[in-house]
């Protein structure tokens, strides 16, 4: 199958983003007098789902903290996590081979969007980039929403587009566009070695086995 679009998700897929996003939410738990969580495998849950969701998931937070604590939060990974990341290795390898493809490239992420593309620009990875789309303040955008939003910015169909990603949050998205699917394994959401299903095109183990794909 040849696909005009490849739109990658951002945290977990394009980048490891974990050690600010972790130190971030803690932080912002001991602010509200809670204490912090050490288990990767619940700090996991924080990547993925809706900001809204995250501390729910995560901490078993009241409903009535979740604004305060998304305030701390984004003060917190504005001023010392944002940049704390790194692309997985072969991923900026992988962007310029397929640009040079003539592949269309986008980002779709449930992170804010002007966060997204300060983060993009700051590791170099911006100018692979046709479209960059992520959330709004009040994550009130689905992950289809967001895939629609790179569909409708370039004018490309929804099965001429690809949506990669690493959790089910990003699968139900493209489910929910209308856009295959292929699942990474070396991010947060899918474990290592995760089973291809009827939801999904293909299940990679590697940029350069993505590369492969496309």
């Amino acid at each position: 199958m040849n696909f005009k679009l490849a739109i990658f998700d951002l945290d977990g897929t394009l980048m490891n983003t974990s050690p600010g996003i972790f130190a971030s939410a803690n932080a912002a738990m001991e602010k509200l007098g809670f204490p912090p969580e050490h288990d990767v495998n619940q700090l996991s849950k924080f990547i993925g789902p809706p900001i809204t969701q995250c501390f729910v998931e995560v901490y078993n937070l009241e409903p009535s903290l979740i604004d305060e604590a998304i305030s701390l939060y984004r003060v917190e990974y504005d001023t010392h996590g944002r940049f704390n990341a790194h692309p997985y290795p072969g991923i900026p390898q992988l962007l310029s081979t397929l640009k040079n493809r003539g592949y269309l490239l986008a980002v779709g992420t449930l992170k804010y969007e002007k966060l997204a593309k300060q983060m993009l620009e700051h590791f170099n990875l911006d100018g692979y980039f046709d479209s960059i789309r992520g959330a709004d303040l009040d994550s009130t955008l689905s992950k289809a929403d967001i895939v629609n939003k790179v569909l409708k910015d370039l004018a490309v169909e929804a099965k001429d587009a690809v949506l990669i990603g690493d959790t089910y949050h990003d699968q139900k998205g493209a489910m929910d566009a209308n856009v295959p699917f292929i699942a990474v394994d070396w991010g947060f959401g899918f474990p290592k070695g995760h089973p291809k299903d009827e939801t999904t095109f293909a299940v990679v183990r590697s940029p350069e086995e993505l590369l492969t794909m496309l």
